[in-house]
């Protein structure tokens, strides 16, 4: 499959073994944002799902598969589609979320016209008008206490450093690309926005319903949560650049 998206609007969509629920996300993408393109940047799932999307959508020119030879993590894998979607010359606003259905796509458009004033738009669970449905409180309780974490080191002025629903501005991408990244797994989100603010881009958030669904791969564990940790500290206290 050749890119040959020409949309102003990009959404990535980073899957590793997402089989059970790409097409629907897609579908509902689609169904809410018919003229955005679509990349799916799969880690050559062992449940096929770049297969999958191939032979769903391929005479759609507004999907690509970008297909990598092995897991490199969340991080990388949506650098590498933002990084495709710039190639299209007519994108403006570039979206990343799950490939789950936990971020719904109804959101889309509402991110999009914030990101017309503001340079990362993100959609958070964390508002007073937020919902989040599905998680057990343990889930809540490491979620919340990282989030706090960050918020109290890193001082970008957002409430949520850890959902990967984002909108960004072309110029925003730009500056993504060309930094290389130093975390893994989701903590990679916050990476980005304190390394956004400190270079002068600018935030908006918007409330959004999150629903947990069962088919949700979650990396969220006591690993993922002292990795997070030590990029937060790292970030402020040893990064400099």
């Amino acid at each position: 499959m050749e890119n040959k998206i020409n949309t102003e609007i990009v959404v990535v969509i980073p899957t590793y073994n997402a089989r059970e629920g790409i097409i629907d996300t897609m579908q509902a993408i689609q169904s809410a944002v018919p003229a955005a393109g679509i990349i799916v940047v799969d880690d050559n799932s062992p449940d096929k799902t770049a297969d999958l999307v191939l032979s769903k959508f391929k005479d759609d020119k507004r999907v690509f598969v970008y297909l990598r030879i092995e897991k490199g993590g969340r991080g990388s894998a949506v650098v590498a589609g933002l990084r495709e979607g710039l190639k299209n010359k007519k994108a403006k606003y570039f979206i990343e979320m799950d490939a789950d259905l936990c971020h719904n796509p109804k959101y889309i458009k509402q991110m999009v016209q914030q990101c017309k004033t503001a340079d990362v738009v993100i959609a958070s669970r964390y508002l007073p008008a937020s919902n989040i449905y599905g998680w057990n409180l343990k889930r809540k309780l490491m979620s919340f206490a990282i989030n706090t974490f960050a918020k109290l080191l890193l001082r970008v002025p957002i409430r949520d450093y850890t959902d990967g629903f984002r909108c960004y501005s072309r110029k925003a991408v730009e500056f993504i690309c060309s930094y290389k990244l130093q975390s893994r797994g989701y903590i990679v989100l916050s990476e980005i926005a304190y390394l956004c603010y400190k270079n002068g881009f600018i935030f908006a958030e918007i409330p959004i319903d999150f629903y947990f669904k069962p088919v949700s791969k979650s990396n969220l564990n006591l690993n993922e949560a002292k990795e997070a940790i030590m990029t937060i500290i790292r970030l402020r206290f040893i990064q400099n650049e």
